[in-house]
């Protein structure tokens, strides 16, 4: 496992490495002691892959975890599905001492950021990236938001995450092209530094 130290403030880790999927709860309890509850948020096509194994984490180092799963692609990342996750947040009863953890893509983690920004005033989110170009662009920074009928993404805020842990094992789950966009991604990162 790499850890990437992220000089900001707040500043946070990056945990990149193969297998952290199953490890995920004991690294929040350590960055996050105070937490009870985890509110995961998720799309359905990582639900299926991806979700039981963290569920099974947080379950295990005493954390409540309980998850919303969205529709997958960017048509979720709108105003009435933050508010649907807002709601879902106040019925669940979370605190200001617990977390959000965003389980999945670009979308998903703007989305979950941008409810963990605006949830009681700002919670601490992780972030768990599944896809390359998540990995490499959205989880780090803190940018959050989401769309309006009008244009995208016209609200948001920056909202750096407690934490990112991005297995590598999530890449082997992707389908061929949406791995070939994240090495776009990636170059297009790199020509510009």
């Amino acid at each position: 496992m790499i850890t990437v130290a992220v000089d900001t403030s707040p500043g946070y880790d990056i945990h990149i490495g193969s297998g952290l999927l199953s490890g995920v709860g004991e690294r929040i309890s350590a960055c996050l002691p105070r937490a009870k509850t985890v509110a995961v948020i998720t799309d359905d096509t990582v639900r299926a892959l991806h979700l039981e194994p963290v569920m099974q984490s947080l379950t295990r180092v005493g954390l409540g975890p309980c998850s919303f799963v969205i529709p997958p692609g960017e048509a979720s990342k709108n105003g009435a599905m933050y508010l649907d996750i807002l709601n879902w947040l106040a019925d669940a009863k979370l605190t200001r001492a617990d977390c959000v953890l965003a389980l999945g893509g670009g979308v998903v983690a703007d989305l979950a950021g941008f409810v963990a920004a605006t949830y009681q005033r700002g919670l601490p989110h992780i972030l768990l990236p599944t896809t390359l170009p998540a990995m490499i662009a959205s989880s780090a920074g803190g940018k959050t938001g989401i769309d309006l009928p009008s244009g995208k993404p016209l609200a948001g805020m920056v909202h750096p995450p407690a934490l990112v842990v991005a297995d590598t094992d999530t890449l082997k789950t992707l389908p061929e092209p949406v791995f070939a966009a994240g090495l776009a991604e990636l170059i297009k990162l790199g020509v510009v530094a």
